[in-house]
């Protein structure tokens, strides 16, 4: 990221740029598309995910896996585990061993990480106690995670470096000073070019739909809140497009009916979702009959009687993630899916009818594009939450700290103006705990200009 933050690139022509940039992309991605991602790949597209036994043959093999590399070399679960794993045998196994808190996780995260890796490099210096350390993970963790989600876009026809694909993005390719012009970059080596999410307003809108009509990409994929701003823009004056996308996967987990028909009808094909929003968030990924699954092939699942979620995380061998209780809600839905698919389909413990704030100029704004900004912001403040109280001011909650740092909060009130407008007021504040009600997108956003409506006695699956 070094090499887009320099003089030399900012004050570059456009097309040198997309030359440093897929030259940075280039070193980069070699870490992703290594052997280790083409062999998972061929090896993740002879399977088939509707045979059970085989399915299930698999997870327990990678569990045991995992296991055996965690208890060989990460002090953490050598102390935890002991050297006897041999009890475990299957993922129904796991409730056997205890359960990791993700405070503890994070505290003792040096101990947890693999010894037998000579890291590069490490954390960065004051970290703030509100933010998450990462895991560090091995060139062959990235391969297989990255694998994996290409494999689930070509069960829907992309096939990733073949294909053209458009990708919105919240990058740091387009320099700060840069004001007009094109808002996009080629990765060449990648056959990707990447729009700026951050750009994807009113006044860009027209050329970034005049440029996707000259790079004609095969599939688009990205960020949620950008997709459906230039899908609103395409249907509002009924423009055509010069191209033919054959899916757009949106980075989601929750996508309501009409948002879904906004860009589907933009686009003339389907929409589907998937989502790993963290590193340490399940990978979900929609089938053709609309339902998430959770990928079983990627880790294991499990929900405890009190609606905690359990995580085990297979492609972590550098920083092992066994039965970490993380803080995304989600509940299994006990019913085979009209896919065929054996992997566990989940949904939220409450789907929220609707989810929106109101900006006094620019209308309704959904949860889409807030949590596009708390996404955005998740390494410095961990949770957000968003209130309206009055149609021309929202308040802005990070929990995890009381103390707000100022370049905090004029870039959150900034990303916040671009959204809203700049006839709203913005308050960011902190508070040492998250809320009680905080799950999903109705814990995301608290509207409180809505007149409360009657809630389902029954949610579907999606």
């Amino acid at each position: 990221m070094k090499l887009l933050s320099t003089e030399l690139y900012g004050s570059s022509p456009i097309c040198l740029q997309n030359v440093l940039l897929s030259f940075r992309e280039y070193a980069n991605s070699r870490k992703r598309y290594g052997m280790g991602y083409y062999r998972f790949l061929h090896q993740l597209s002879g399977m088939d995910e509707n045979d059970s036994q085989s399915e299930e043959r698999y997870q327990d093999l990678e569990l045991r896996s995992l296991l055996r590399h965690a208890a060989e070399h990460s002090s953490f679960y050598q102390e935890l585990y002991g050297s006897d794993l041999t009890d475990i045998r299957s993922a129904g196994d796991l409730r056997q061993l205890p359960f990791v808190e993700e405070e503890v996780f994070n505290k003792r995260i040096d101990e947890i990480r693999a010894q037998n890796i000579q890291w590069k490099k490490r954390e960065p210096e004051g970290l703030l106690a509100s933010q998450i350390p990462h895991l560090w993970l091995t060139n062959l963790d990235l391969q297989k995670q990255t694998a994996a989600i290409d494999h689930f876009k070509k069960q829907h026809g992309a096939i990733n470096l073949e294909m053209k694909r458009a990708t919105f993005y919240h990058g740091d390719f387009v320099p700060l000073g840069q004001k007009e012009g094109a808002f996009w970059r080629d990765i060449y080596y990648l056959n990707q070019r990447l729009y700026s999410a951050d750009h994807c307003t009113e006044s860009h809108l027209s050329a970034v739909v005049r440029n996707l009509n000259g790079f004609r990409p095969d599939f688009i994929d990205g960020l949620p809140g950008a997709i459906l701003a230039l899908a609103r823009f395409i249907n509002d004056y009924r423009l055509l497009l010069d191209f033919q996308a054959i899916a757009v996967f949106v980075e989601t987990d929750s996508l309501s009916v009409d948002e879904r028909l906004e860009v589907e009808s933009a686009f003339g094909c389907t929409v589907r979702r998937w989502n790993m929003k963290t590193e340490r968030s399940p990978f979900l990924s929609e089938c053709a009959a609309g339902n998430l699954h959770f990928n079983m092939r990627t880790g294991v699942m499990e929900f405890t009687e009190k609606g905690e979620m359990l995580l085990t995380r297979f492609h972590t061998k550098g920083t092992p993630l066994i039965r970490l209780k993380i803080k995304d809600q989600w509940m299994p839905v006990h019913c085979p899916c009209p896919c065929g698919s054996v992997h566990p389909v989940v949904r939220k413990p409450l789907q929220p009818i609707s989810g929106f704030l109101q900006s006094r100029s620019r209308g309704r704004v959904t949860s889409l594009y807030l949590a596009t900004v708390q996404e955005k912001f998740q390494h410095a403040a961990p949770s957000m939450q968003f209130i309206q109280n009055s149609v021309d001011a929202i308040e802005i909650w990070l929990s995890g700290t009381e103390i707000v740092p100022k370049e905090l909060e004029q870039n959150i009130v900034q990303e916040m103006a671009g959204i809203f407008g700049e006839d709203m007021r913005f308050t960011v504040r902190g508070r040492s705990s998250s809320p009680a009600e905080e799950i999903g997108a109705s814990g995301l956003i608290i509207n409180n200009l809505q007149v409360p409506r009657a809630c389902q006695s029954e949610y579907g699956m999606d």
